[in-house]
């Protein structure tokens, strides 16, 4: 009983609504959360709780400090293990708020553009430490207090230079062949991601996946659940949904889109693109 405890510890959008950052205590939910997806990219830095992680077919347990990064095609949820007090500190930005420090032969988005969905998300504590983000993540919130007229330049620059180090952070871990490590789950389940994401045009059954992976359904509903977090169905339906939001914005009729990513009639698509996203896809495409 009592009062659910929700406490915004400070937040912060920029002046062009291209950059968001929220600093928030509560006690978890009692329902899990659902599956999602933002239009924006996140870096998500844990502070405490007692939270799994789930981002596209891979688990993470995590520890206090230990940063999450997501683009905007990676679905994830978290998934709380107790009930204790969950702190963490979202940021939601658009690539094009850093747009113009991306340079002919520096990509400043890299660690969040150069990876296969669901690979690299995780920075551990150790990592974050050494390179000194939590120093920058309290000068950015002592800027948001202050609340002075440079503090859209100053927190700018401060989450220019936090890139940097992710892209840092990124580039050691590839060169390391710290990946192997990353491919431990299970290999079947990565082939199966692969394969909806290249097929989300074809009509995608438990029966097809069944015969084409020799795996019984049964067992492959309970792997796929177990690393992903989600089922298959919803997996594929949320897919579907992200690749018609991205053919609408490239202008793509409205039909012509519904049967792109596998939608058989336009009423059920309809239904389920409202759901997942808020509005109907002639709305959307607007």
């Amino acid at each position: 009983g009592g009062l659910e405890m929700d406490i915004i510890i400070s937040s912060y959008k920029d002046e062009n609504h291209q950059f968001n950052f929220t600093h928030n205590l509560s006690q978890p939910p009692n329902t899990n959360i659902n599956v999602h997806i933002h239009d924006q990219y996140e870096l998500y830095y844990f502070l405490s709780g007692d939270v799994i992680y789930y981002i596209e077919g891979q688990t993470y347990k995590l520890q206090s400090n230990d940063i999450l990064i997501m683009n905007n095609r990676e679905l994830h949820k978290p998934n709380f293990e107790s009930l204790k007090d969950y702190e963490r500190i979202a940021i939601h930005f658009l690539p094009e708020y850093v747009t113009s420090f991306q340079g002919k032969t520096y990509d400043i988005l890299k660690s969040y553009e150069k990876r296969k969905l669901g690979f690299f998300n995780h920075f551990s504590a150790e990592e974050v430490a050494r390179y000194n983000i939590p120093r920058h993540i309290d000068q950015i919130e002592k800027h948001i207090d202050k609340n002075s007229e440079e503090r859209h330049v100053m927190i700018k620059t401060i989450f220019i230079q936090m890139l940097v180090k992710l892209n840092q952070i990124f580039s050691m871990k590839i060169n390391s062949g710290e990946h192997a490590k990353t491919y431990e789950y299970d290999s079947k389940i990565v082939e199966i991601l692969d394969f909806i994401n290249n097929n989300l045009g074809q009509k995608i059954t438990l029966d097809l996946l069944e015969k084409k992976f020799y795996v019984s359904k049964y067992y492959l509903c309970h792997v796929f659940k177990k690393n992903t977090g989600f089922t298959i169905m919803e997996y594929v339906i949320h897919k579907r949904v992200m690749k018609a939001k991205e053919l609408l914005q490239m202008q793509t009729p409205v039909i012509d889109t519904c049967n792109a990513v596998g939608f058989n009639d336009y009423s059920n698509f309809y239904k389920v693109f409202k759901k997942l996203t808020g509005v109907s896809p002639r709305e959307f495409s607007r």
